[in-house]
């Protein structure tokens, strides 16, 4: 399930117009209605954390990032690079670990800021997964016959 359709699903729990919405995230409904068609890739981060707040639900949960999505294929496959800012927040935001560790606030970040947090994160984690997958069981790097 994507964004858009965890929107809609939301906003319908709650029993909220998509016109209420719009009035208070300053847009018009049909910008509303896009967003929860996934026609508008890119929500910017301060119109998605103010549709949480309006949601009464996290940017995690907003994301997907729930026992039943973590279960989801999708979420095991990794990126090679990010381009946009929403696919980068969300990342991140998916990244239980991350969320752990904190010591930044996307809130304060700006989109080229996100995407560029977002890539070097992946960066690390393709190294540590590249070394990890050199060494054995007990720790010590693997033999190669040859």
């Amino acid at each position: 399930m994507q964004i858009g359709e965890r929107l809609k699903k939301r906003r319908k729990e709650l029993g909220i117009s998509a016109e209420a919405i719009a009035e208070q995230l300053g847009v018009s409904y049909t910008t509303v209605y896009r967003y929860e068609a996934s026609s508008i890739a890119k929500i910017p981060v301060e119109t998605f954390d103010k549709l949480c707040k309006i949601l009464d639900i996290t940017p995690a949960e907003l994301m997907g990032n729930s026992e039943e999505a973590a279960e989801d294929d999708e979420l095991s496959k990794l990126p090679n690079h990010f381009e946009n800012p929403q696919e980068a927040i969300e990342f991140i935001l998916k990244t239980p670990t991350l969320a752990a560790f904190g010591g930044y606030d996307p809130d304060q970040m700006d989109e080229d800021t996100i995407v560029e947090f977002a890539n070097e994160l992946l960066g690390h984690l393709k190294v540590m997964s590249h070394r990890y997958q050199k060494k054995g069981a007990s720790g010590d790097e693997k033999r190669r016959d040859s």
